[in-house]
């Protein structure tokens, strides 16, 4: 059964197959949701199964899903954004090496404004119970935000939990749902909330919300895409992907743009 549901989850981006014609050589790419609904994902692989004629399956999860399917061995190679998990993954024995392939900013999307530094619109989030949504999934975006509110119980003592849904201020204000980004934006919206996002998802999600879009310099909004091939699985497409992101991709990422601003940078933030 659990055979039956991996294999449901999946995408295979060229389409179906003819029945009575050799299949291309694949591979299976476990990756982020932001990557999916930023559009880049798909930008990406078209390129690469153009040039290569490989067909890529993939499947769109939290970071924290998509490492434990390759620590089970259902996907060949990884695309997420978490250096920490990834770092633990790579200790654990499941992969030899994480490639840097692109980087952005995490951002604020709230009725509000905000502006100075992040950890002062989180405190001002936690002061005033301001309506705040968080995917609540263990993905790159979750870590992040986990991470400033563990900052901000160290640094100016706001009262913390750590619970199933990770670790969170308590209160009716704060909304944990388990879901993706696009799902987290989306409710955001509707309640007139604010949540955490990756800058590519908030630019592809803008034009169609009435959230306002609030940026910071603090180091801990970098937002870092890493590149990581499954040791157990290693195919020589998955191989080959990896050069794509470091040769042909690299243009691809550097050029990227949604609505007229570009949502990526190239290699290590």
């Amino acid at each position: 059964l659990k055979a039956i549901f991996i294999a449901m989850l999946f995408v295979p981006f060229s389409g179906c197959l003819q029945t009575m014609e050799p299949s291309s050589p694949s591979f299976r790419l476990a990756t982020t949701t932001s990557m999916r609904d930023s559009g880049l994902l798909d930008h990406l692989i078209l390129e690469f199964e153009a040039l290569h004629d490989v067909d890529v399956e993939y499947v769109a999860v939290g970071t924290g899903a998509a490492l434990q399917l390759g620590r089970t061995g259902d996907v060949d190679a990884l695309i997420v954004h978490s250096p920490e998990q990834e770092i633990e993954f790579i200790q654990e024995g499941h992969s030899t090496e994480r490639i840097p392939i692109a980087y952005n900013s995490f951002v604020l999307l709230s009725p509000d404004h905000y502006s100075s530094s992040i950890y002062d619109a989180f405190s001002l989030l936690f002061e005033e119970e301001r309506c705040f949504i968080s995917r609540g999934d263990d993905s790159g975006t979750h870590s992040k935000e986990q991470a400033l509110w563990r900052h901000l119980n160290e640094t100016r003592g706001l009262s913390m939990v750590h619970d199933s849904n990770g670790y969170h201020p308590q209160g009716g204000w704060y909304y944990s749902i388990g879901q993706g980004m696009g799902a987290a934006i989306n409710m955001a919206d509707e309640k007139s909330c604010t949540t955490l996002s990756d800058r590519g998802t908030a630019l592809q999600f803008q034009p169609n919300i009435d959230l306002h879009r609030s940026e910071f310099n603090d180091t801990i909004v970098e937002n870092q895409y890493s590149y990581l091939i499954v040791d157990s699985t290693t195919t020589p497409s998955s191989i080959l992907f990896e050069e794509f992101l470091r040769d042909e991709g690299k243009d691809l990422i550097a050029n990227y743009t949604i609505n007229g601003e570009h949502a990526f940078y190239v290699g290590e933030s």
